[in-house]
């Protein structure tokens, strides 16, 4: 019988990073309880600023267009478009998510997100738009679930 040899690389899986959830939030709240508020604040200022580097670089050369992709393309690989609704106009993003499938996933294996999991869309999302020279607003958000609203705008100067 002729050996079968099965050739398979990490990109041939589907990514799922769901886990990825809960350890960044153990992590978030382990900054917390050391360092309090302004250290999550600023440890996740770091990071943004970082890891998002090229998205903000794409935001300055195409707008608000780029921001809108990005924000989608993260739903898409949650496998949760549903729960995501974007509109741009005049010169505002405009994102509305009616649940957090990140809380949904940790709750339901029975982890409770830290008291600063909502740094996660507060500070991050603030960092993108000062690095891009836009504003940014949370005009909602439920601790429980994760909905929220929240805005991008054009700063003027």
């Amino acid at each position: 019988m002729a050996k079968r040899v099965m050739d398979r690389r990490a990109a041939d899986n589907k990514y799922l990073h769901r886990d990825f959830h809960v350890s960044g939030d153990l992590g978030i709240q382990y900054v917390g309880e050391r360092y309090g508020d302004n250290g999550v604040k600023e440890y996740l200022r770091r990071f943004t600023t970082s890891y998002y580097s090229p998205l903000i670089a794409d935001i300055k050369e195409r707008g608000l267009a780029a921001l809108k992709e990005h924000i989608e393309s993260i739903y898409e690989i949650e496998e949760a478009s549903e729960v995501l609704k974007t509109t741009i106009k005049d010169d505002e993003l405009l994102v509305e998510v009616s649940r957090c499938p990140a809380i949904a996933y940790m709750k339901s294996i029975g982890h409770t997100p830290s008291k600063w999991y909502i740094e996660e869309t507060r500070t991050v999302n603030e960092t993108i738009a000062d690095n891009a020279d836009l504003g940014f607003e949370l005009i909602h958000y439920d601790i429980e679930t994760g909905k929220a609203a929240y805005r991008f705008f054009r700063r003027c100067f």
